[in-house]
């Protein structure tokens, strides 16, 4: 169109001898030229101004993002930092105390040591026994401090502190920008039309664990398959569906079908639609039940009509009547046969017994 109506300006200028109004046609397409060039500018400018700020945006978010990682990183190395001072401070105290022990026991073990050699230059025996008993009594008081352990309570190994990071780094490599996600796919197998509602059922078919809602429409329409461009009514959205199905309540069937689509989001953006699915909302058909209705009530199909003789329950009670003597009379000639197989004569007491039962189940 724009080679078109630039070439219509060239065919005009080179014929402007032909007069005023071609000189005017001429000025006419070059205003509206400038006009659109001036207002694609303006949609330029427009785009440029929604790049900066969208693109600041979204480098204050990404600089939240890392700040969080790097709040979390911080929590946990000032944890594992307090994990091995408190594992230095435990092993340095029971070394510290393994140290004291020993001091005391050596320097005790010295002092006994010099007494006892200087007692070897004692002359007079009373002195020398007295020398050696007080060196004997000393000896067993410092019997539990040779019984002291000489290997350390604790080990100078602290490589059960150590720590990898090969496995997170290599996923903090792996951080990039969230995909846009991929379109579902509604199941019509799972998807059900029943009582004024409609229950929708969709699957992704691969795993996205960044997706945060569905968005599902809808809208209604008298025409089977895929939607149509034109005679259609708008969709309607739900949005803020957090699982894979779906239940609208309370329609009205007034169309004969439904058109449904669905679309995933995540947190950044929303990916594109499945393909649309058309389902029938098919009428609640019904028939009404003559033999569970009213005694009074003749029904036959979708009619009812009143009758207050109420002649239905009373044919149906002589039927139900007749069929229960029937039943009874049958079941009273095989009792009596039996007895006469049995007994070959049946007692009049029993027999009496056995009729007035019946006649008492038979009264109405």
């Amino acid at each position: 169109n724009e080679n078109v109506t630039v070439g219509k300006a060239c065919f005009l200028i080179s014929n402007v001898t032909t007069g005023p109004e071609a000189l005017q046609r001429i000025i006419s397409t070059l205003a509206n030229k400038n006009d659109e060039i001036q207002n694609f500018i303006d949609t330029l400018n427009h785009t440029l101004k929604g790049v900066q700020e969208n693109s600041s945006n979204i480098l204050s978010e990404l600089d939240e993002e890392f700040d969080s990682l790097y709040s979390i990183l911080d929590e946990v190395k000032e944890s594992m930092i307090n994990c091995i001072k408190q594992e230095q401070a435990r092993k340095s105290q029971e070394l510290q105390s393994q140290i004291s022990q020993c001091n005391n026991a050596l320097e005790n073990s010295e002092e006994l040591l010099e007494f006892a050699t200087r007692s070897l230059d004692i002359k007079e025996p009373e002195e020398f026994s007295k020398a050696a008993r007080q060196i004997k009594d000393r000896y067993v008081t410092m019997a539990s401090a040779f019984r002291l352990s000489l290997k350390p309570k604790v080990s100078d190994n602290m490589t059960h502190l150590m720590v990898d990071f090969s496995q997170e780094r290599q996923m903090l490599q792996t951080l990039k920008f969230l995909p846009v996600p991929k379109a579902p796919e509604i199941d019509p197998v799972e998807c059900l039309v029943a009582d004024n509602s409609v229950t929708v059922a969709w699957r992704m078919l691969e795993e996205d664990n960044k997706i945060d809602h569905f968005i599902l429409e809808h809208r209604k329409t008298n025409f089977d398959g895929l939607p149509r461009v034109k005679d259609e009514r708008c969709w309607e959205i739900i949005d803020n569906i957090k699982g894979t199905e779906y239940t609208l309540s309370g329609l009205k069937f007034d169309s004969k079908y439904m058109n449904f689509r669905v679309r995933a989001c995540n947190k950044a953006v929303a990916g594109e639609y499945s393909d649309p699915v058309t389902l029938e909302t098919k009428a609640l058909n019904f028939n009404l039940d003559n033999s569970s209705s009213h005694l009074n009530l003749k029904v036959e199909d979708t009619c009812v009509e009143w009758d207050p003789t109420g002649g239905k329950g009373q044919e149906s009670k002589m039927k139900g009547k007749e069929n229960k003597v029937t039943n009874f009379l049958k079941l009273f000639i095989w009792l009596s046969k039996e007895f006469l197989i049995h007994f070959e004569a049946m007692p009049s007491d029993i027999f009496l017994f056995i009729y007035m039962t019946f006649t008492f189940c038979l009264l109405p």
